[in-house]
């Protein structure tokens, strides 16, 4: 399919302009008003829920995550104290 010319674009969107600004001809149909249902939009704001359940969940968190601190620290520290007194039998012979 052979491309379009420049003259041949130009003309094409002259055609267009004018079929869109143009009012067309066709009459419209106009319906009483008290046929046509008239949409009703009802927009809800959605609620946040109360603070105090978020923060029993951030508390409940927080407890959980200490307790996973400590553990760690004290298994850590076990680690460390393994290690120096094997360090110690070691060096002592």
């Amino acid at each position: 399919m052979p491309k379009k010319t420049k003259k041949q674009k130009i003309l094409a969107e002259q055609r267009r302009h004018t079929t869109l600004t143009l009012p067309s001809n066709t009459p419209s149909v106009h319906l009483p008003e008290a046929n046509i249902p008239t949409p009703a939009f009802r927009f809800q704001v959605p609620q946040a829920p109360a603070k105090s359940i978020e923060n029993i969940d951030d508390r409940k968190e927080l407890a959980v995550i200490q307790k996973d601190l400590t553990k760690t620290l004290i298994l850590a520290l076990i680690a460390i104290l393994i290690e120096l007194g094997v360090y110690r039998m070691l060096r002592g012979t």
